[in-house]
């Protein structure tokens, strides 16, 4: 996330907030979209009577699915860390902000 954007955790809706993690994470995006077109591949091979090539679909899907749930963590991790440094950062500031106010 850069730093020009602002995001009010207790104010954003469960909507904005998918949206502002599928923005800040785009593997997990990839995963998604990944373990979706696995989905349609396996239901086009059955529709179709290719048992293999289904098979093979939903076996890709498990893996896009196990890819997207480590990236999801991996993520989640990254980015809490991040957003702690970030809110540290800010208080560093406005606190030597209010130690300059008092000097003056």
């Amino acid at each position: 996330m850069s730093s020009n954007q602002y995001y009010d955790e207790e104010t954003e809706t469960a909507l904005e907030k998918v949206k502002r993690l599928f923005k800040e994470n785009k593997v997990v995006s990839a995963g998604v979209g990944l373990t979706i077109a696995a989905f349609i591949g396996a239901s086009y091979g059955v529709r179709t009577g290719r048992r293999e090539f289904a098979q093979h679909m939903f076996r890709a899907r498990v893996g896009f699915q196990f890819f997207t749930i480590a990236a999801l963590l991996g993520g989640g991790m990254f980015y809490d860390k991040k957003r702690k440094e970030e809110r540290l950062a800010l208080e560093q500031t406005r606190i030597a902000l209010e130690d300059e106010q008092k000097n003056v």
